[in-house]
């Protein structure tokens, strides 16, 4: 089933370890806390709002935000702080079980102290671009961040959250934002050669050492694959910018809060009524999606009976994960509804099958409470927060990966 479910990722692109059963995914598939403390435990604090890098299969990086001081040691400031967890392990382009390396606290004082004020909202880069002169050029090298510190950089004097970038990551921080009326939002393109940004209610694009005014907007979010493309939210609907810094057209009237993949299908997922939809904006004529918007939070036809939100969609749009409160969608590969648990989950889409299958879970199909989500390119690996342990519902919600299997 679950072979037949993920199908387009074989023909979509690049070769892979020999396919595995359906039983033998099945019996991969598995639920791992990545955000753990020091001595591998739940942590102190609540941790949310998961990124991971989009590098092919690799995913190497999961960025998050925490209030936790048990992460890492030192971590004394009573802030929330923006933290990075390395995948461990010998790494391959074949979609293995994701093991939890080191965690790293990123958004510290210039002078190694702890940040004097609170940081949130990282976007992590890496791309499907693959390689250049023999090098590999989807590798992650930053995560970018809104901190309203005061002494991440030396001369942050104007008093207001600023967009910030860890190189490395773990490395330099710099600052991006030129401090015009606080930033609330911050995206990165998959190379880390452009960063996002909202502020004053702008979105704004630092380009080397140009930075582009694309006008009033929100919920920046850079193309997943092989290109600088920006798209965002604004009056008028989902809007694209070209490179990140070119004048920025409307490609979903209506929409917010979008997810952009430029490979093969170039596909465009959003909000719009309480839905998430999507639309093909041209590419490859084999895309099986078809034409104008469609709806992947819906079950055999019918829209969920609940809001659903923050989509992210993946492997040449062939997939879209979301969150939702609708309790009528399919948890599994049957269509069968089943999310009783009176709390938002995250879902995976399938345009191979036009299907949902329930993400937040321990237990394959049966929801246990889930928000934030979103997925590496591939779709093998979905990070949410939820509750911890998850399905217990009373804990500080922490970082959870779900593992789809060797695809």
């Amino acid at each position: 089933m679950l072979a037949r479910l993920l199908a387009p990722t074989l023909v979509a692109l690049a070769a892979v370890a020999p396919a595995a059963s359906a039983s033998d995914r099945a019996a991969l598939q598995s639920t791992d806390l990545v955000s753990r403390a020091l001595d591998g435990g739940v942590p102190d604090g609540a941790s949310v709002n998961p990124a991971i890098s989009q590098d092919r299969r690799f995913a190497r990086l999961i960025a998050f935000e925490s209030d936790a001081t048990n992460l890492v040691a030192g971590d004394t400031n009573g802030q929330r702080d923006v933290f990075v967890v390395q995948r461990d392990g010998s790494l391959g382009n074949n979609g293995s079980p994701w093991s939890v390396g080191s965690t790293t606290l990123l958004s510290r004082g210039a002078d190694g102290q702890p940040a004097d004020g609170a940081s949130y909202g990282a976007a992590v880069d890496g791309s499907w671009a693959g390689t250049r002169g023999g090098q590999e050029t989807s590798r992650p090298s930053c995560v970018a961040f809104v901190s309203a510190a005061t002494n991440l950089v030396p001369g942050d004097t104007d008093g207001v959250a600023d967009a910030f970038v860890s190189h490395g990551p773990g490395g330099s921080l710099e600052k991006v934002s030129q401090g015009g009326g606080g930033v609330t939002q911050v995206a990165v393109s998959g190379d880390c050669s452009r960063i996002a940004y909202v502020e004053g209610g702008r979105v704004r694009v630092k380009a080397g050492n140009r930075v582009a005014d694309l006008g009033p907007g929100q919920d920046p979010s850079f193309a997943v694959g092989q290109t600088d493309d920006l798209v965002f939210g604004s009056s008028a609907g989902v809007k694209l910018s070209v490179n990140g810094t070119g004048r920025a057209r409307t490609v979903a009237p209506g929409g917010s809060n979008p997810s952009y993949n430029d490979v093969k299908c170039r596909v465009v997922a959003y909000e719009k009524d309480g839905q998430v939809a999507f639309r093909k904006l041209g590419g490859d004529p084999n895309c099986a999606i078809g034409d104008g918007e469609q709806v992947a939070s819906q079950n055999g036809g019918a829209p969920g009976n609940g809001r659903s939100r923050n989509p992210a969609v993946g492997n040449s749009g062939f997939y879209v994960t979301f969150t939702t409160d609708a309790t009528n969608l399919g948890v599994n590969a049957l269509g069968r509804a089943g999310d009783d648990n009176g709390t938002p989950d995250v879902y995976l889409y399938t345009d191979a099958r036009r299907i949902t299958l329930a993400q937040s879970v321990a237990e394959k199909g049966v929801p246990a409470g889930g928000d934030n989500g979103t997925m590496s390119y591939y779709a093998n690996y979905v990070v949410f927060d939820s509750p911890a342990p998850i399905g217990a519902g009373d804990g500080p919600r922490q970082i959870y990966l779900r593992y789809l299997g060797p695809v």
